[in-house]
């Protein structure tokens, strides 16, 4: 019978989702940054204003809060969905039989 381990999956989608979630974030800082120090949010700032929208301000740290909060989330849900999924394929595995490999070597 061939099983895929829950507790291997676990452990291995905790890491490649924890990876993402702190690549995303990295990635978000240094976006951030590089649009604070060109200039460019204190435009949007001062566009959203002239829109109609009266002292509306980005509050870099309270976004960034938010996108840790929903980062985290994310992972435990992906890392759940993972776990779930693969216990879905064990279970359809073992009702069907698996599937099988066979590799055969021919002389030419």
């Amino acid at each position: 019978m061939r099983r895929i381990d829950l507790w291997s999956v676990l452990k291995l989608s905790l890491v490649v989702y924890m990876c993402l979630y702190v690549a995303v974030l990295a990635t978000i800082a240094a976006l951030w940054g590089l649009l604070y120090k060109s200039g460019q949010i204190d435009k949007l700032q001062s566009f959203m204003s002239d829109v109609g929208l009266e002292n509306y301000h980005f509050y870099g740290d309270r976004m960034f809060k938010a996108c840790m909060a929903i980062g985290a989330v994310a992972v435990l849900a992906g890392t759940v969905a993972t776990v779930l999924a693969t216990a879905l394929i064990n279970l359809i595995s073992e009702i069907t039989g698996g599937i099988r490999l066979t590799v055969i070597e021919e002389d030419v």
